[in-house]
């Protein structure tokens, strides 16, 4: 992967080289936007307003590719898992591993709509790490103070990125929604992932992070008035509280239920559990909340300790499935977690819960 950067860090050297007019269209509708010699096209056009198709926004799933149709590119990170998804000779490209080196033209598949009706507009921004608080052995919570403050909304997500590191990687917010000066984010350690092995052993309070977002489709609004269902594994837990902390603070659960499954691998990966058993007891006859533990039994100890929370063994979305049976209809599910829970969860919802696609909400990316 070569370095990424965005003109609001770097300024360059020598004389600036002007922004580029980029126009991209699918089967439905047409856009223009202009993009910085250093910016992703997919991150420029989500600042101007584009809703170009994406999931995670670094280079993993594939969702943003576009066919060249005109105009120099050089592309960031020649290895990117989702180049699979890719067809060389149609020219195609993943927009948020491509930048723009003069005025260019895409095309964009299917017919997508590319007018955004995003409520914030993504935007670039700078961090410190203020707290690195471990949370299991290979999990920490990660504090950043921000400039300017991130506006966002419960289940969006932004990607960081570490100077010295290249790329950017995607990491869901824990906070309440709405304008936040700190966010927290849980990050969990990747084997030969060099941002976590930077984040485990080198980095210290006051280092700088750069940001953008937020990003993300996967939204919890009170105001949709629904019962929902939230399925969860490991980190992915981190939309999920933000999404617990807007439903509380508006009383939602007042009169919605809400049924959440987090699912860990042991009893020493569970976490959070004083801050989950907190949302139980404001929300007792509403708010169910379950942790799915895979590979251990749930130990006696802590059923005690937390004795709103269900404990049982076995994974998120088989416990959702028996514990729902015939009561899915009129939810809204949100999902986050590793890509495989999402995609048995995704099944099991549309097959077993019967639950239209629409009203199944998730945003991949790892």
């Amino acid at each position: 992967m070569s370095e990424t950067q965005d003109l609001a860090f770097s300024a360059p050297r020598s004389a600036p080289r002007k922004a580029a007019l980029i126009e991209a269209r699918s089967k439905t509708s047409s856009c223009a936007f202009h993009a910085e010699p250093q910016e992703p096209l997919l991150y420029a056009a989500l600042r101007a307003g584009v809703a170009v198709p994406y999931e995670c926004a670094t280079g993993t799933c594939g969702t943003c590719k576009a066919r060249r149709i005109a105009g120099v590119i050089v592309g960031d990170w020649g290895e990117a898992p989702g180049k699979a998804y890719l067809r060389p000779d149609r020219d195609e490209v993943l927009l948020c591993q491509t930048r723009a080196l003069s005025d260019c033209s895409f095309e964009i598949p299917g017919s997508a709509n590319l007018a955004s009706t995003t409520r914030v507009r993504p935007y670039f921004g700078r961090g410190i790490v203020a707290r690195i608080e471990a949370l299991t052995e290979d999990t920490v919570e990660l504090s950043l103070d921000l400039d300017p403050a991130l506006e966002f909304d419960a289940g969006q997500f932004a990607v960081l990125r570490v100077p010295s590191i290249a790329g950017y990687r995607g990491y869901s917010m824990v906070n309440h929604p709405g304008t936040a000066k700190q966010a927290k984010f849980v990050v969990k350690r990747k084997p030969s992932g060099a941002f976590t092995d930077w984040l485990f052993s080198r980095a210290r309070p006051g280092d700088p992070i750069e940001w953008f977002g937020p990003l993300g489709k996967a939204i919890f609004t009170p105001q949709e008035q629904r019962t929902i269902v939230c399925i969860g594994g490991g980190s992915g837990i981190a939309s999920i509280m933000s999404i617990l902390e807007a439903g509380c603070s508006s009383r939602h659960f007042d009169h919605f239920e809400a049924a959440v499954y987090f699912g860990v691998r042991s009893n020493a990966d569970a976490f959070y559990l004083d801050q989950l058993h907190r949302f139980a007891e404001t929300f007792p006859t509403t708010l169910r909340i379950t942790v799915a533990i895979s590979h251990d039994v749930p130990a006696a100890e802590i059923r005690e300790r937390y004795p709103l929370l269900a404990f049982e063994a076995g994974f998120p979305h088989e416990i959702a499935t028996r514990d729902l049976a015939g009561r899915f209809a009129g939810r809204v599910a949100y999902l986050a977690g590793p890509p495989i829970l999402v995609d048995v969860s995704i099944r099991m919802l549309i097959t077993q819960g019967r639950l239209p696609v629409r009203d199944i909400r998730y945003d991949k990316f790892s």
